[in-house]
């Protein structure tokens, strides 16, 4: 089970800071060390001894970073813009199994029946989706010997070193996290992954009207339906677990009282509900191309995509459409005798996913279309209980979905979610039609003829 840690405020003391480390170290620096006073001349005491014995620097070093630092990282964490869809620290393993099952099916009563099924057995529809870690990251700082020196000469002198220490990593480690949860956002707005709600273009003239959409989605939300989920199965969101990602622009032009009704909320209320992204299509994408440099599955969002991305005024998820784990959190350190200064390495490692069985709707101007949709392979011929799968291209405009739902017109042959055909045993017709119909606009389809050998 994943564990969120709790924040801890911290004092900017120096004065407690080093006595938190002599109170946890070995008792060889305790011997050597005196406890600080709340006194400058004290603090320079402390970095008299400290600097004079290198075996007391390396402590002193190590504790500040391994024990301080990572209460401050800790701390931190849970601390970004999207921080409310972490899901905590993964301890053991690296894969998370995430488990839906749908809707049981409803049978007629019939006392005859039920004398020939009442052991057939009925297997619920199970389905599972895998979030497996694949980020895998560390950042470097460097503390040289003369900087630790000057950290005893002024009273602030202690936490400005340990800030510039972990600020330099955990500020880069920060900075990625965000950017890595606003790509998954672009690239499934850009991939047809979330469901499409029509607004008119932002302006203080319709306020109204958009803020009635969103109450509209938001309702919807809260009852049983399988149209704003990726896997199309039935589920539902309550309104306390709905959050809306707003467009700054956006969130400069409406009013927050107002939108807050779309929720029933008051203010108050509302606020935890919404957060404030700068814009969903701005990326960093030379950033984003160095973190995925080795990673098969990123693709680089066009700038014409994410210009359009950058009009969505607002998305609203529910709280699990984010799959995200801190798997390690791990701090480290070595001396350059050498050179005479210190290397610290901050290494994080995470899962980034989302659920396929979470609710999710962006906020579009325009309308989404769904153009055409074509069948690959188109012809094949195959024997019967052969089995053959097919994929759909689906062209749209306005990030329309591009989910297919597959059907052949046949009851003795199969077609899964996934356009795997299974031509059945004591399949009697000699051609068979697999179809793909858009399950955002049941009247586009595309079509592929089997012919039986």
């Amino acid at each position: 089970m994943p564990i969120i840690p709790k924040s801890v405020t911290l004092t900017n003391s120096s004065v407690d800071v080093l006595n938190v480390i002599r109170n946890n170290a070995t008792q060889n620096y305790r011997d050597y060390v005196p406890k600080a006073t709340p006194d400058a001349d004290s603090i320079r005491e402390i970095g008299a001894v400290i600097m004079d014995y290198p075996t007391l620097q390396n402590e002193f070093l190590s504790a500040l970073v391994n024990r301080i630092g990572r209460v401050i990282i800790t701390s931190k964490m849970y601390e970004n813009p999207l921080k409310h869809f972490k899901k905590g620290m993964l301890e053991y393993g690296e894969t998370v199994e995430e488990i839906f099952v749908n809707l049981a099916e409803p049978f007629q009563y019939d006392p005859v029946v039920s004398q020939s099924t009442v052991f057939k057995m009925e297997n619920p529809d199970v389905k599972s989706a895998f979030h497996v870690m694949n980020f895998q990251k560390y950042y470097k700082s460097t503390v040289k010997q003369p900087e630790l020196r000057l950290a005893f000469l002024s009273w602030n002198g202690i936490t400005d070193l340990i800030t510039k220490i972990i600020d330099a990593m955990y500020s880069g480690a920060s900075y990625d996290e965000f950017q890595v949860m606003k790509y998954m956002i672009a690239k499934h707005i850009s991939q047809g992954q979330m469901y499409p709600v029509t607004v008119p273009t932002v302006d203080t003239t319709n306020m109204k009207q958009i803020v009635s959409t969103i109450k509209g989605v938001s309702n919807a939300f809260e009852f049983m339906n399988d149209k704003y989920n990726l896997s199309g199965v039935r589920t539902f969101s309550e309104k306390d677990n709905q959050y809306i990602l707003v467009n700054s622009q956006f969130d400069a032009t409406m009013d927050v009282e107002v939108l807050a009704s779309a929720f029933n909320m008051n203010k108050a209320e509302f606020m935890g509900k919404r957060v404030l992204v700068d814009g969903f299509g701005e990326l960093d994408k030379e950033r984003l191309a160095v973190l995925f440099e080795n990673d098969s599955t990123y693709t680089e969002i066009p700038d014409d995509e994410l210009k359009a991305i950058n009009n969505i005024p607002a998305v609203m998820i529910d709280k699990d459409w984010f799959m995200i784990f801190d798997n390690m959190v791990n701090f480290t350190e070595q001396y350059n005798g050498e050179g005479l200064y210190w290397n610290y390495w901050y290494h994080t490692w995470k899962t980034f996913s989302v659920s396929p069985f979470a609710q999710n709707a962006m906020f579009i101007p325009g309308t989404p279309t769904v153009t055409s949709i074509a069948v690959s392979p188109g012809k094949l011929t195959l024997a019967k209980g052969q089995v053959a799968y097919f994929s759909a291209t689906v062209d749209t405009e306005n990030f329309a979905p591009q989910v297919v739902n597959w059907s052949v017109d046949s009851e003795k042959s199969f077609v899964d979610n996934s356009g795997k055909l299974t031509v059945g045993e004591d399949e009697t017709k000699a051609t068979l039609t697999v179809t793909a119909t858009s399950k955002f606009d049941d009247t586009v389809k595309g079509t592929a003829t089997v012919t039986l050998a």
